[in-house]
């Protein structure tokens, strides 16, 4: 571990982008990052302390991982602002795009507010990952596409509406992201809206080992109808994460 910065240097919230299933994919300087840093904010932080441990051997027992809440907390920000008196802290995310798909952009735009310095370092993304699989020429084909995060039916409301509204409004493709137990809810939320369009499903990207993620950098392409016979066959023990992605209405089939 590093010494403390000098007194009187700005300290800084570092948002650290991880792997999104191969450890080789964690970049030189994230992996300094975690080695470097005493704090870290982590949506899963037993989770990530165990990564650390497993992908680069980092010896854990002097570091802290903090839970981020999904919603603004006065007392956790007053927490953090003691905190960066004394030293940087690190916000990591397994997505590759901290506070995108993860939580904790509520930190980022109340401690920017609040003055404090907030930087983030490059690395793997799901999304870049997914245009790579997606066989669209970008922007060849499509100029734009839209980015939506799927609510539960227990959200309900107008958030839910929003959601679908995409669909309606949008010629172009649209990836969603989503838990793997909501997959076969939100296909049948947007059948109706979709009809014809394709759908292309992205299993577990760039996952190792094989043996555990068999379904890993799959990308297949059906309509909501017949992913609903699809689903029944996939082994959704095997699956950790999904993603997806609407092709525009010229695919429909």
């Amino acid at each position: 571990m590093s010494a403390p910065a000098p007194a009187g240097d700005p300290k800084s919230l570092i948002l650290v982008p991880w792997h999104i299933g191969n450890r080789l994919d964690v970049t030189v300087n994230a992996a300094r990052a975690a080695r470097r840093l005493r704090v870290f904010l982590a949506e899963e932080p037993e989770h990530t302390r165990a990564q650390f441990a497993s992908d680069l051997g980092i010896d854990c027992r002097g570091k802290e991982f903090l839970p981020i809440p999904e919603r603004p907390d006065p007392d956790y920000l007053r927490g953090l602002r003691e905190r960066l008196k004394t030293e940087d802290l690190g916000l990591i995310c397994s997505g590759g795009i901290p506070c995108f798909i993860d939580p904790g952009g509520w930190v980022v735009a109340a401690l920017r507010e609040a003055g404090t310095p907030v930087s983030a370092l490059a690395g793997p993304s799901i999304l870049s990952t997914m245009l790579s699989l997606s066989g669209i020429e970008w922007p060849r084909e499509h100029a734009r596409g839209s980015f939506v995060v799927y609510l539960s039916a227990d959200a309900g409301g107008r958030g839910r509406e929003n959601f679908l509204e995409t669909f309606r409004r949008a010629d172009e493709p649209v990836f969603v992201f989503l838990g793997v137990a909501q997959f076969r809810e939100c296909l049948a939320a947007m059948e109706p809206v979709l009809g014809g369009r394709a759908v292309s499903a992205f299993f577990d990207l760039t996952k190792l080992p094989r043996s555990k993620f068999p379904y890993a950098d799959r990308v297949t392409t059906l309509t909501c109808r017949e992913w609903r016979r699809e689903a029944e066959r996939v082994r959704w023990r095997e699956v950790s994460d999904v993603a997806l992605m609407v092709h525009s209405r010229e695919s429909a089939r």
